[in-house]
C-alpha cells in the first residue's frame, strides 16, 4: 500500500493543505493542480500536489493573481527562466490582474445580501452579464468587489433588480470607454510597431506602452468620475435645498456640505 501521503483523497489533501476543497477543484480547473491518479471513481491525490498547493499558497501570499501563478508554472514546466518572465508579468499583472475570485455555495451567497435571498431571475440575469458563474456546486465570482459593493446598495435600500441593471449599464459604458483608449493604441502605438515590422526587441516596449496606456486610462475615468459625481450632488442639494429650508435643516447640512468641497447654491 502507498503511504497515506500519496494516496490522499481530496478531503484529506484539503485538511492537510488547509484549503476548502471548492478551492482545490478550482485549481484543477484552471490548469494550477494536476488530475489525480484515479482508482474506479475515487481520485488520489499524492506528495507532488501537496507541494503544489503550499507553493499556491506562497505565490498568493506574495501578492500573484491565480492567473499570474498559472503562467509561472506553464513557464516552469517549459523549462524557461522565470526572471525571463517575472520583470514584465508583473508590471502587467500590477494593471491587468484579476483580483482572486470568492467561491461560495449558493446558501453562502445568499447569506451575504439583505434578506439571505437571491431571487432565481436575478441569479439568472447576473450570470448572464457575467457578475458570477456556476462551477459544480458552487458560485464563482470572479471580482468579488461587485459582491461587496452590490451587498452594501443592497443594504442602504436598493433593490437588488436595479443593482443589476445599473452593473449591465456600467459594463456596457466600461466597454465603451476601454474600446476608446484600444482606439488610441492601435492607431499610433501598434501601427508604428507595424509598419516597422514587428521587431522581437521591441515588443516588451510595446507591451509596456499598452499597460501604461490602460493605467492612464484608469487614472482619468477615476478622476473624471469624481468631478460628475460632485457636480451631481450639487445638483442634487440645489434641487432639493426648498425642502431642506422648509424643515428647518441648513444650519445642519451646510457644514457638511463645505467639508465635502460641495456648491449648493442657486
Amino acid at each position: 500500500m502507498p503511504e497515506a501521503v500519496d494516496a490522499m483523497t481530496i478531503d484529506e489533501l484539503a485538511q492537510r493543505s488547509g484549503t476548502p476543497t471548492s478551492t482545490i477543484r478550482l485549481y484543477q480547473s484552471k490548469g494550477l493542480l494536476p488530475a489525480p491518479r484515479r482508482e474506479g471513481r475515487v481520485g488520489f491525490y499524492g506528495s507532488p500536489h501537496l507541494v503544489r498547493m503550499r507553493l499556491i499558497a506562497q505565490l498568493q501570499a506574495d501578492g500573484f493573481s491565480l492567473a499570474g501563478i498559472a503562467r509561472l508554472l506553464q513557464a516552469w514546466q517549459e523549462g524557461r527562466a522565470l526572471d525571463e518572465i517575472l520583470g514584465l508579468e508583473a508590471q502587467v499583472a500590477a494593471t491587468w490582474g484579476s483580483p482572486e475570485p470568492l467561491v461560495l455555495t449558493p446558501a453562502e451567497l445568499a447569506g451575504r445580501l439583505p434578506g439571505g435571498d437571491l431571487p432565481v431571475e436575478l441569479a439568472q440575469r447576473a450570470l448572464d452579464i457575467g457578475l458570477m458563474r456556476i462551477e459544480g456546486d458552487v458560485v464563482v465570482i470572479d471580482d468579488p468587489k461587485f459582491l461587496e459593493v452590490g451587498s452594501e446598495l443592497a443594504g442602504l435600500g436598493v433593490p437588488l433588480a436595479e443593482i443589476v441593471d445599473e452593473f449591465e449599464i456600467l459594463k456596457e459604458l466600461m466597454d465603451q470607454v476601454a474600446a476608446r483608449f484600444a482606439r488610441l493604441f492601435r492607431e499610433h502605438i501598434w501601427s508604428t510597431f507595424v509598419e516597422g515590422g514587428l521587431p522581437e526587441g521591441e515588443l516588451p516596449d510595446v507591451l509596456i506602452n499598452l499597460q501604461h496606456l490602460s493605467q492612464l486610462a484608469e487614472a482619468i475615468v477615476a478622476s473624471s468620475l469624481r468631478d460628475s459625481l460632485k457636480r451631481a450632488a450639487d445638483r442634487f442639494l440645489v434641487e432639493e435645498s426648498d425642502l431642506i429650508q422648509k424643515h428647518g435643516l441648513t444650519e445642519t447640512i451646510e457644514p457638511l456640505i463645505r467639508a465635502a468641497g460641495l456648491d449648493a447654491a442657486d
